[in-house]
């Protein structure tokens, strides 16, 4: 991983324009939404969660982005039994990975100053910053999962990242992967969802044509 720490987009936080934007964006589908236990959970991380966080949890959940990116809930997930998985186990690898940046001036993240909320089928590790005692403040951070490229510090909260990424509206696309850069109708499936959809015998990320209408005057 590249020593240095990129910081961009200087404005921006946590605050209610960012889940507006995600929200008529990509609105959630019929029972969606997360019930979390937050007390329960300020206990497990001795913090409370960005409200733009608090309130994408409840109307959307656990669940993936246009098959791309995997928005995870602060809990032990009761949908997945694989002790690897989960904000838990992910923000260990974000501290991992940031423990082996070389320490220098232009790169001053503290391994146990961040908490993971997405991962995506790139290599993309996104957290947030938590060394602000105000979560609403908190910026994300994307790291790179094969220590390849440099961790970036992006100064906008959670919702106000992916909306900013469905726009197109940074420099340049801050992940690994393009599938979600200037997207005009992201798709966001609760992970239960997914798997109903999927035990139905369909792939729910494919689009699947309706009938052919008969020609005119049949």
């Amino acid at each position: 991983m590249s020593a240095g720490t990129a910081r961009e987009d200087r404005a921006g936080g946590a605050g209610p324009s960012g889940f507006a934007g995600v929200r008529r964006l990509m609105p959630p589908h019929a029972n969606a939404g997360e019930s979390v236990d937050w007390a329960a959970a300020e206990r497990a991380w001795g913090t409370t969660f960005p409200r733009d966080y608090v309130t994408f949890m409840a109307e959307y959940g656990e669940g993936t982005i246009s098959d791309f990116l995997y928005v995870l809930q602060p809990l032990p997930s009761p949908y997945w039994t694989d002790p690897d998985s989960g904000m838990r186990a992910e923000t260990g690898t974000a501290g991992e990975l940031l423990t082996a940046v070389p320490r220098t001036p232009g790169s001053d993240l503290p391994p146990d100053g961040v908490i993971a909320w997405g991962v995506t089928s790139g290599s993309d590790l996104l957290c947030w910053l938590t060394t602000n005692p105000d979560p609403d403040r908190w910026p994300v951070v994307v790291l790179d999962r094969n220590a390849s490229a440099p961790v970036r510090v992006h100064d906008c909260g959670m919702t106000e990242f992916l909306r900013r990424l469905f726009l197109a509206a940074f420099d340049k696309c801050p992940l690994s992967g393009t599938r979600l850069w200037g997207e005009p109708a992201p798709k966001f499936l609760h992970c239960r969802e997914e798997q109903r959809i999927w035990d139905a015998g369909i792939d729910p990320w494919i689009t699947v044509p309706g009938p052919t209408p008969p020609p005119p005057g049949t």
